[in-house]
């Protein structure tokens, strides 16, 4: 089998592996391997196939890390799930009695909700979300 053909059978091959991980890592071997297939398809010596798959492939690993890190760095921690509502705003539909629950809207949603000081908030009023407490939201009137 010639060089060409043995690189391409591990692109695919790193390809595939990285359908089986999380890391997003593996994918950039096969970057350097269908750069060597290529160069091999040229006639360029075996050692040189090699030298370029380490070094396309390293280069991809680095960029796609430093690029990576800076615009997660860039956005601070996400907020997933039920902890995405913390900072939105929504509007109360049930009294909120002093120290104890009502109900509040937010993004569509009816939630159980206690004021963060333990006023009464009224029916109506605009309110956002401080916390999530379990299942309940922590809120504080705009008033």
């Amino acid at each position: 089998m010639p060089y060409w053909g043995i690189w391409v059978i591990v692109a695919v091959g790193c390809a595939i592996a990285e359908i089986f991980t999380s890391g997003f890592f593996i994918i950039w071997f096969s970057g350097g391997a269908l750069v060597a297939a290529v160069l091999s398809l040229a006639g360029v010596n075996l050692n040189w196939q090699i030298v370029s798959f380490v070094a396309v492939s390293t280069v991809l690993v680095l960029s796609t890390k430093k690029i990576s890190s800076a615009w997660f760095r860039k956005g601070g921690e996400v907020k997933t799930n039920v902890y995405a509502l913390e900072g939105m705003t929504g509007y109360v539909i049930q009294d909120i009695p002093e120290q104890s629950f009502g109900q509040v809207k937010v993004e569509g949603e009816v939630w159980a909700a206690k004021s963060i000081d333990g006023t009464k908030i009224p029916s109506g009023a605009q309110v956002k979300v401080v916390k999530v407490e379990g299942v309940h939201l922590v809120v504080k009137s705009f008033e």
